[in-house]
């Protein structure tokens, strides 16, 4: 269904809530103010919950165009079905195998299937416009939070050696910080959004501020469908599949570490690199040690 004829569910039902019947009103409030309740309770709760009739629930479904309240139970259920998905792994798991040498084949085989379709979905447009961003911008902020501050980091690391600033935001010093830093971002500068399934609400809002504020903005995500692609100028997709934790970061690794090639044959020459590794040489391990 496309998304400007068919509104997602909540928003629709937040618009329509004022032009509601008094009881409809009531189960819409519940659902906006509790939404994954709403997709997990049954009927009878969730009209207890609302303080209506079963009746009136199933009435309130057909009000959004459902045949009944399985239909729409199911369509807010799938609001929620990655953020779900590590609840159904466990389970699957539940009396099954457990030895470690399986367990890490099958999260190898699957880091290795995210990275193999992350190359397939490489297109020379995006590719040549993310590094193009990059270069061109007269600073860089990097967003990472929760897991994928990890991810965040690492950019940092790798995209520092070769761009003359590159600045974090991983949530070290609270939102507060961020919220200052981001009064500073504007025209010239990039930030890279960093988010996987089960996303960052707080990276969607700082890739939103410092769009508005004139800074250009990329990013790096799993899917389409994330809420960053929007947001962004150009989007590098790595798929973060995984058979045990609720997602891997192998894909995205190793797409961070794809850019940073580029950013290094672009800037990098033989003489830089020849000197970073005499400057860097009395701080590294070698057989004469």
């Amino acid at each position: 269904m496309s998304p400007e004829i068919h509104p997602p569910l909540m928003k629709r039902i937040g618009a329509q809530r004022d032009a509601l019947s008094r009881s409809h009103r009531a189960v819409a409030d519940f659902v906006l103010a509790h939404p994954f309740q709403a997709a997990t309770l049954g009927i009878e709760d969730l009209a207890d919950a609302s303080g209506v009739s079963v009746a009136t629930v199933n009435r309130f479904a057909r009000e959004f165009g459902f045949p009944g309240f399985v239909a729409f139970r199911a369509e807010c259920l799938r609001l929620y079905a990655r953020a779900l998905e590590p609840v159904e792994k466990v389970r699957r798991l539940e009396g099954g195998e457990d030895g470690a040498l399986p367990l890490m084949r099958a999260s190898l085989a699957a880091a290795r299937d995210d990275v193999d379709r992350a190359l397939d979905g490489l297109d020379a447009a995006t590719c040549a416009q993310v590094a193009d961003l990059l270069l061109e911008a007269r600073r860089v902020f990097v967003v990472g939070f929760g897991v994928s501050s990890a991810l965040a980091r690492l950019a940092q690391q790798l995209f520092e050696q070769n761009l003359p600033v590159v600045e974090l935001f991983d949530g070290t010093g609270g939102n507060e910080r961020v919220i200052r830093r981001l009064g500073q971002v504007g025209a010239g500068d990039l930030v890279v959004g960093i988010s996987l399934q089960r996303y960052s609400l707080f990276t969607v809002e700082v890739l939103r501020r410092a769009r508005d504020a004139g800074a250009r903005v990329a990013c790096l995500t799993d899917y389409p469908d994330s809420p960053l692609v929007p947001l962004a100028e150009a989007a590098l997709l790595s798929p973060s599949d995984h058979p045990v934790l609720h997602g891997s970061l192998a894909g995205t690794a190793a797409m961070i570490e794809a850019v940073s090639t580029v950013l290094v044959r672009r800037r990098s020459t033989g003489t830089s690199a020849r000197k970073l590794t005499e400057d860097l040489l009395p701080y590294l391990y070698t057989s004469a040690d």
